[in-house]
């Protein structure tokens, strides 16, 4: 992972981390989120967006993102290695269809150009 993306994706860790402290779970999910499309190309960040998603899945007793989130944090390690490059970028909550194309946000786009 590239420094610049490397930063971005530890900027909105921390920003999660805020929102979740601060309750306000939707910013901590688009924080999550978009951590996830920074990180999905590394199979380490890949996998501590997955289990960041898991924990506040759980914090908010959200049982079916909670089972949604398991098999990809189990998985993302091993998948990144395999597919990581080929797959398309995702937002990485569990109710997105894997068959959807997502649209990356301007701004995370033009840091991955980077």
């Amino acid at each position: 992972m590239k420094a610049i993306v490397r930063k971005h994706f530890q900027a909105e860790l921390g920003k999660a981390k805020i929102s979740i402290a601060q309750q306000d779970f939707e910013t901590a999910w688009t924080a999550l989120q978009r951590a996830h499309i920074l990180g999905q190309t590394d199979a380490i960040s890949h996998a501590i967006a997955h289990w960041n998603m898991l924990k506040l899945a759980w914090r908010q007793r959200d049982f079916s993102e909670v089972i949604g989130q398991i098999v990809p944090t189990l998985l993302a390690i091993p998948l990144t290695f395999l597919f990581g490059k080929m797959r398309d970028l995702r937002g990485g909550k569990a109710n997105v269809n894997n068959s959807e194309k997502m649209s990356i946000p301007e701004d995370l786009q033009q840091i991955l150009n980077q």
